[in-house]
């Protein structure tokens, strides 16, 4: 008997991507969802007896879904599959009643063997068919960054939370081309009126080069400068672990999101020392100190929250036009190798 399988997931891309990763040979009809909402129309309308569910999404995100699916006791098997990989993201959504969870990007013999793992699979038992068989548009470019973004955000909030012992909670990344003038815009998680400081690291690779920024505003510096002295030791004036704080946070984030971002587009990023732009200082003062080397640049914002310390900081990632020219080509390739 045919399986009813909705792909949950607000990227096109993470869509497509994982619809290629599921066997051509499996009896089932594929429906899409953008986010958590349309997944329960999807599972109410019995369209979803197993549902592949991202967790970082607008509207309804994954824990939110797998929450009202199991208070309305709605009939499905869920797979989570998701960029957040932290371990303590693995248990919530076993405890809300995913019965499993793949990191992405997917790999096809994963799919298959977790599918047949649950009975849910057969080699030769049919043909995956799709619900809707409208033509696909082409994939809108800044869907493939955002997604590759996800990704790597998803490496570099693990990496921090094993670090510091705690959850993070992690955004859908605002993917953004932008003017200079526009960049303090982005930042849509910093109210600009605050008071912030801001760690700046360049970075190379490939030809391509860029900013790492990770800001913070004012109330959180002293927070993170506890947590982290509690985590990594004192030593030094209050001070110099204040300022050690700050560049301890954006080495961790900007390494381990650049890592991500170069295992997927094999670009091997090099990273300059942290650099103290500035405290206490307006989003526009501290924007303005690269305005003068950018014209229209690409902006990854990513915007961290630790909720169990009430703590939030944002990482800004800056690619000039010549860099986006050679990103653009490495994501061609990128997206060729998906085609196979």
């Amino acid at each position: 008997m045919t399986l009813k399988v909705t792909l949950c997931d607000d990227s096109k891309m993470a869509r497509k991507q994982l619809l290629r990763t599921l066997p051509d040979d499996w009896d089932a009809e594929v429906h899409q969802a953008e986010h958590g909402e349309q997944a329960l129309t999807c599972l109410r309308e019995g369209r979803a007896e197993v549902l592949f569910l991202d967790l970082n999404m607008p509207v309804k995100d994954g824990y939110e879904t797998l929450q009202a699916i199991k208070e309305e006791q709605l009939e499905t098997l869920v797979i989570v599959v998701s960029g957040d990989i932290q371990p303590e993201a693995q248990k919530r959504v076993q405890a809300l009643g995913a019965m499993a969870f793949v990191k992405k990007p997917m790999k096809p013999e994963d799919i298959q063997t977790l599918l047949q793992q649950f009975g849910l699979y057969q080699p030769a038992a049919g043909q995956l068919k799709l619900a809707d068989e409208t033509p696909q548009a082409p994939a809108n470019p800044l869907d493939v960054y955002r997604e590759v973004s996800n990704v790597a955000m998803g490496q570099a909030g693990d990496h921090l939370a094993r670090v510091l012992d705690t959850f993070i909670e992690l955004p859908v990344p605002n993917v953004n081309f932008i003017a200079p003038s526009e960049l303090h815009m982005a930042i849509e998680s910093i109210d600009t009126n605050k008071q912030v400081a801001a760690v700046s690291q360049g970075f190379s690779g490939s030809g391509i080069l860029g900013e790492a920024l990770t800001l913070f505003n004012d109330a959180s510096i002293d927070d993170i400068g506890k947590l982290l002295g509690a985590k990594l030791g004192e030593s030094g004036s209050i001070k110099q672990q204040r300022i050690e704080s700050l560049m301890d946070v954006a080495s961790i984030l900007s390494s381990a999101c650049l890592n991500g971002l170069g295992q997927q587009l094999h670009v091997e990023f090099a990273a300059s020392q942290p650099v103290l732009l500035g405290e206490h200082q307006s989003m526009r003062e501290l924007i303005k100190h690269g305005e003068h080397r950018w014209q229209k640049i690409l902006a990854i914002e990513i915007g961290y929250q630790l909720p169990e310390h009430k703590l939030a900081f944002d990482l800004l990632l800056l690619f000039p036009a010549d860099a986006v020219k050679i990103l653009d080509q490495q994501l061609a390739h990128w997206l060729q190798g998906d085609d196979e």
